[in-house]
């Protein structure tokens, strides 16, 4: 079966703050389900909880992976914010069937890196902005500085 990419994901940021967890704007992610086919040029929705301030249940971006280490289950990518982050229930309505099931068992910590459909990752991302964000009070930095 031919499978090309680039291949599409979301990525879960749980609070920044807590032991062990990143910045989604920090460029690395790392999780035990890495999957073996993430490849440099893949497409990640970066996704943050309830409790990542000041982007609650949002996507404030998209990754574009830049290099995998599967030995360390690592990543890092490519840092592209939003110019408006994109609310959780944008996601679950614009994602198909079997992404909005993946999304809604995100409370699960072994669904915190999971691929969605190229289809999915359009309809999420269409009509989205790259950029500097259009609220200055946030920490989004602009897209090329």
């Amino acid at each position: 079966m031919n499978d090309p990419h680039p291949h599409h994901y979301v990525a879960v940021f749980g609070d920044p703050d807590a032991l062990g967890h990143v910045h989604v704007e920090d460029g690395k992610y790392g999780h035990r389900n890495l999957p073996q086919q993430l490849r440099p040029g893949d497409m990640v929705l970066l996704y943050c909880t309830g409790t990542y301030l000041p982007y609650p249940r949002s996507v404030p971006g998209i990754g574009i992976v830049t290099r995998v280490e599967q030995a360390t289950r690592d990543f890092w990518y490519d840092y592209l914010p939003l110019r408006q982050a994109l609310p959780l229930d944008l996601l679950r309505f614009r994602m198909e069937t079997a992404d909005q099931e993946s999304l809604a068992n995100i409370r699960f910590d072994t669904y915190w890196f999971f691929r969605v459909s190229e289809q999915s990752f359009r309809a999420v991302m269409q009509g989205a902005l790259l950029g500097r964000p259009l609220d200055s009070d946030t920490q989004q930095g602009p897209l090329i500085e």
